[in-house]
């Protein structure tokens, strides 16, 4: 008899691993996998018996948001994903009567294409429910801010609209007060919800200097104390690779990312690399399509195109701004996250990416585009060509297939969000949900990708997307990401017992480290 500390038996285990596709059972000793498949002769202290059930290695979400999708949520912001301006309005109202004097009230989620008087909305619809409390609202997308005039008042900005876009949301969002009980108590509350979504490694796209201001504080520099202390206290139930942050969502430059890489952060210090680690740097290349700041080959119902949101005064200066920030980054040892999304802005990227490594050659570098959702063939080709990668959201995809259509046509629409592309290109291609701006289901988004025609993948494809393809993203691959014998115990139970229900059905089991961290039972 061999012992283990956690057997999971008769079950339907997807490895993600080539070599064994399928198993009934897994072992688990010391926070390790010792053993897949058939568990007769092995004995342990806790036994599961999973009854046909589907195992999955542990979710890895490789975009997301925690820290600012945590304070874009109950108690500390409302959800104002709403139908109409006036049901945004009777929302604000009921906070701002239930709020202490001069309170201010957060919110998040509007859209403005899913808004039925069909106009952006104003500071004047907040002003007349909200005329003592500062009022701070996100679209979904958190590219833009609707404020009212007591908020903008408090910023210096009496004039304008109420609508601030991307960087100079900061002027408002800097003003939020910290939450009760610290980021700590923040990313706890996350990090139970994402175990319980069968998710134990995520990517923190953006923590630095650059993100002081952006959701009240969930991109700053103390998110990564934060888990810093959680991760030395042994709190921590998911492994969490973080991206630098230098620049804001509008006006990356190279002076901040000099000034970042002249001293990294030193938070992490003595902390485990398989619970924290900073990998690279995220710079913001350009905006998204609703805002018209995504950098287009093809015309905005406007007429513009939209622009790289570098520092420059000229297509050609943000260009030769984003190439220096790229290399910079590059050569420190780093890699480069790079949010773009226009059609030009990723040939910009790309093209920049392919000069580096003929430039300056490195081993494995593995940068990657971040949204990437007009990139062309050629871009993917290239992409695969240098083993580099693209991150993306099909639920994102989901929710704006309408605005693309209205915008760029049924064709732009058909290609956008290109997963059959870039897989076919052989470009490391993983899913995310970017929480807040989706909620963190990966279920939702395996689903939104095996249903889509033309640029969807098979089930198979798609679960490695969110598995095995994140861990490559993060250089772990040869420690998590399937499940192998000499791997980290990271696993997902699902309630469904054939592979194609994973979707709709809810997550049983969750374990991390070898430990049980979310049991539905």
């Amino acid at each position: 008899m061999t012992d283990a500390d956690l057997l999971l038996v008769d079950g339907r285990v997807l490895t993600m691993d080539p070599a064994r596709p399928y198993a009934t059972g897994v072992a688990v000793r010391g926070g390790e996998i010792v053993h897949v498949g058939d568990t007769s002769g092995w004995s342990a202290g806790e036994v599961v018996d999973l009854r046909g059930r589907v195992v999955l290695p542990g979710i890895n979400d490789s975009h997301l948001h925690a820290c600012a999708y945590g304070l874009t949520r109950p108690p500390f912001c409302l959800d104002v994903a709403l139908g109409s301006i006036a049901e945004v309005r009777e929302r604000v109202a009921a906070a701002v009567r239930a709020a202490g004097p001069g309170e201010w009230v957060r919110g998040i989620g509007w859209n403005p294409g899913y808004l039925a008087e069909g106009r952006m909305p104003s500071k004047t619809d907040l002003d007349d429910v909200a005329p003592h409390h500062p009022v701070l609202l996100q679209d979904f997308s958190g590219h833009t801010t609707w404020a009212n005039s007591a908020a903008l008042r408090l910023a210096g900005l009496p004039d304008g609209d109420g609508l601030l876009h991307h960087g100079d949301q900061d002027l408002v969002q800097r003003l939020v007060p910290p939450p009760q009980g610290g980021l700590a108590r923040v990313l706890r509350e996350v990090v139970a919800e994402l175990n319980r979504a069968g998710i134990t490694s995520f990517t923190e796209p953006g923590l630095g200097p650059g993100g002081g201001a952006a959701f009240a504080g969930g991109m700053g520099p103390g998110v990564l104390s934060a888990y810093a202390e959680l991760a030395r206290a042994g709190e921590l139930t998911a492994r969490v690779s973080v991206l630098g942050l230098p620049s804001p969502m509008s006006g990356a430059s190279v002076a901040d990312t000099e000034a970042y890489l002249a001293r990294l952060p030193d938070d992490l210090d003595g902390v485990d690399e398989r619970l924290v680690r900073l990998l690279g740097v995220k710079v913001f290349a350009d905006g998204i399509p609703p805002s018209e700041t995504a950098w287009m080959r093809e015309a905005y119902p406007s007429g513009g195109h939209g622009s790289l949101c570098t520092h420059g005064g000229t297509d050609a200066e943000r260009v030769a701004e984003l190439d220096e920030i790229l290399r910079l980054v590059h050569v420190a040892g780093l890699q480069a996250g790079v949010h773009v999304v226009g059609s030009r802005g990723i040939d910009a990227v790309v093209d920049a990416l392919a000069a580096l490594s003929r430039e300056y050659p490195r081993a494995d570098p593995r940068h990657y585009v971040i949204h990437g959702q007009f990139a062309s063939k050629q871009a993917l080709a290239t992409l695969g060509e240098l083993g580099y990668g693209i991150n993306l959201q099909p639920v994102l995809q989901h929710v704006e297939s309408g605005t693309t259509r209205e915008m760029f046509g049924a064709a732009a629409a058909e290609r956008e969000w290109p997963a059959r592309s870039a897989i076919d290109a052989g470009v490391l291609t993983a899913c995310s949900s970017d929480a807040p701006v989706t909620a963190p289901d990966w279920r939702a988004g395996v689903a939104a990708l095996v249903a889509r025609d033309g640029e969807g993948v098979s089930l198979r494809e798609a679960l490695s997307a969110y598995t095995i393809a994140g861990a490559r993203q993060d250089f772990a691959e040869g420690w998590k990401g399937t499940l192998t014998t000499g791997k980290v115990a990271d696993l997902c139970v699902s309630a469904a017992t054939a592979d194609e229900d994973v979707t709709a059905a809810p997550v049983d089991l969750t374990v991390f480290g070898g430990g049980i961290v979310w049991s539905r039972s």
